[in-house]
């Protein structure tokens, strides 16, 4: 932040106060929405998640047999594709 002649005084004063008041503002509004799109982000895994697992779930025992794995084995495998994401 750069101040000259013209924003020396009490009104000067004023203006870097309120640069400040809105920098500190924007900098926590922005905190903000980092958290939601952390909490959504989250969600939306969840989501995914129950998702992929309900899928495999309903497969038969042939269909799960034919990708390899068994109906023990779907949280792992669920587990497995989603950190490949």
């Amino acid at each position: 932040m750069t101040v000259n002649s013209h924003t020396a005084g009490s009104e000067g004063r004023h203006t870097v106060t309120a640069t400040i008041s809105l920098s500190k503002i924007a900098h926590s509004f922005v905190s903000i929405l980092a958290r939601i799109g952390a909490k959504a982000h989250s969600a939306l895994k969840s989501l995914q998640m129950a998702r992929m697992l309900s899928t495999l779930a309903n497969m038969s025992d042939h269909q799960l047999a034919q990708i390899g794995i068994q109906r023990s084995d779907i949280p792992k495998y669920a587990e497995t594709l989603m950190a490949e994401e």
